[in-house]
């Protein structure tokens, strides 16, 4: 299903999180940082393409 999402919104902030409960949670923790650092990041270069 991520593949179809991505191909039509190119720019969006996908992320598969594994719900298992043999999974380490600090795993999920760590990909949904992951998400939100990317997320921040592009939002950062969004405003900095805003002032030019």
């Amino acid at each position: 299903m991520i593949k179809p999402l991505k191909e039509r919104y190119p720019d969006a902030n996908i992320i598969p999180i594994d719900y298992d409960p043999g999974i380490s949670s600090v795993n999920q923790l760590n990909r949904i940082k992951l998400m939100l650092s990317v997320a921040m990041k592009n939002i950062k270069n969004e405003m900095e393409m805003k002032e030019q």
